[in-house]
């Protein structure tokens, strides 16, 4: 099938900010559309996110958010090199690369290149009558990915009501996707009710879905998300482990990293045994950017002493770049990585990040961002892609939910097994 027409235009995200749609329609007539994420603790070294401010097209009322710029790269400088050209991802990133070949698609826009990459793969499954899944993993049994869900949110997520971004759940002793999805259901709002019992502030939902609930502790968060799984009857460390995102190159200033909650001040070498003792006395067995995102000597120091069964996960650090994952590898700083397509800018580059992590032993979790839309793509890539794990926020606003509900689509119609990373 050919391509007759690609379109974009701009949209809003999960939290009202302007993002990228983009929608190629073939020869059959059928329109393929894709809308981007945003990301609010987002790393240095990710893809440029096209924006107007400061230029003339910026407009007053989104404060400068707008995203019009990379619209128009759509519609006037990609549209008229793929029109007429046959579908495939592959001919369709690599004309992108070709329109803009720099690292981080600065000319283009990572937003406006990742939405018709998207809206490509879609657009290719459909000529082969096949889903997003299936178009990266044709035969055998479907991997549907272990859910990690925020349960507790901080940072830059909730106005800072955690040192840390979220308190997460990874619910490995679950036996199916569902099973695993309604443990998460479970604990999320036993939490809320537990919260409201004892006094804390509950009214304020983070921009993934999870509870904004204050804390002055790391460890006192933890302590309470451990208290809701075993009320529940699930064993804490075998059912359900918790996982941390501490995002702490938010928190990292003049060499130091400053947990303002906790009073707390540390350096680097003080941190890295505070992040060990955090990890001993929990049941955590998934620790993401624990230091910041070009503190390397750190990294390295905390993986040369970490227990050999805690996912030591980068997102900062990698921002799924093919160079800072392959610096990781070499340097031992990690064992797996957070893989965001928007990161990258292009899905089957993003792919091939994923499929470098998984050839030196990383483990992969494919992750949404904290401003989301209704698309459900991510859901299939982290299938096909057999990532085993997904990371999508928590169990409320339909974005977060679009996701959750493909993945049980998925388990309901589509021959399929459960991933069991841990």
């Amino acid at each position: 099938m050919k391509i007759t027409k690609v379109q974009a235009y701009q949209v809003l995200d999960s939290r009202g900010r302007p993002t990228v749609s983009a929608s190629i329609t073939l020869d059959d007539a059928s329109v393929h559309t894709a809308r981007v994420p945003s990301g609010a603790s987002t790393g240095a070294h990710e893809a440029t996110e096209l924006r107007d401010a400061g230029t003339a097209l910026a407009e007053k009322f989104y404060g400068g958010k707008s995203v019009h710029i990379a619209v128009a790269n759509v519609n006037s400088k990609i549209a008229p090199a793929l029109i007429g050209n046959d579908i495939a991802l592959e001919s369709v990133d690599q004309k992108l690369n070709e329109l803009d070949p720099s690292l981080s698609h600065e000319v283009l826009g990572a937003n406006a290149t990742l939405a018709v990459s998207l809206a490509a793969a879609k657009a290719e499954a459909h000529s082969k009558n096949q889903s997003l899944a299936r178009l990266f993993s044709p035969t055998g049994k479907l991997l549907l990915p272990m859910p990690m869900v925020n349960i507790l949110s901080g940072g830059a997520h909730a106005n800072r009501t955690l040192d840390i971004q979220d308190v997460l759940v990874l619910p490995h002793g679950a036996k199916s996707f569902s099973e695993a999805l309604s443990w998460i259901v479970a604990i999320r709002e036993l939490a809320a009710v537990r919260g409201r019992e004892q006094g804390l502030v509950t009214h304020l939902v983070a921009d993934e879905g999870g509870l904004g609930i204050p804390f002055d502790s790391i460890e006192e968060a933890c302590s309470f998300v451990v208290s809701c799984i075993e009320e529940l009857g699930l064993k804490a460390g075998s059912d359900v482990s918790l996982a941390l995102d501490i995002a702490s190159t938010q928190f990292f200033e003049n060499g130091r990293y400053e947990l303002v909650n906790a009073k707390k001040s540390f350096t680097s070498q003080e941190f890295v045994q505070f992040i060990s003792t955090l990890v001993k006395n929990q049941p955590i067995i998934s620790i993401e950017d624990p230091f910041a995102e070009d503190d390397w000597q750190s990294w390295s120091a905390f993986a040369a002493i970490a227990p050999k069964q805690l996912q030591l996960l980068g997102d900062d650090l990698f921002t799924t770049s093919p160079t800072r994952l392959e610096r990781g590898i070499v340097e031992k700083s990690a064992n797996a990585i957070l893989i965001k397509p928007n990161q990258n800018g292009l899905v089957s580059d993003t792919l091939r990040v994923l499929e470098s992590a998984h050839a030196a032993g990383f483990k992969t979790v494919v992750s949404a961002r904290s401003g989301e839309t209704e698309d459900s793509w991510l859901a299939d890539l982290a299938t096909g892609w057999k990532a085993e794990q997904i990371k999508v926020g928590s169990t409320h606003g339909s974005e977060r939910n679009a996701k959750w509900n493909r993945l049980l689509e998925l388990e309901a119609t589509e021959e399929t097994k459960f991933a069991q990373p841990f």
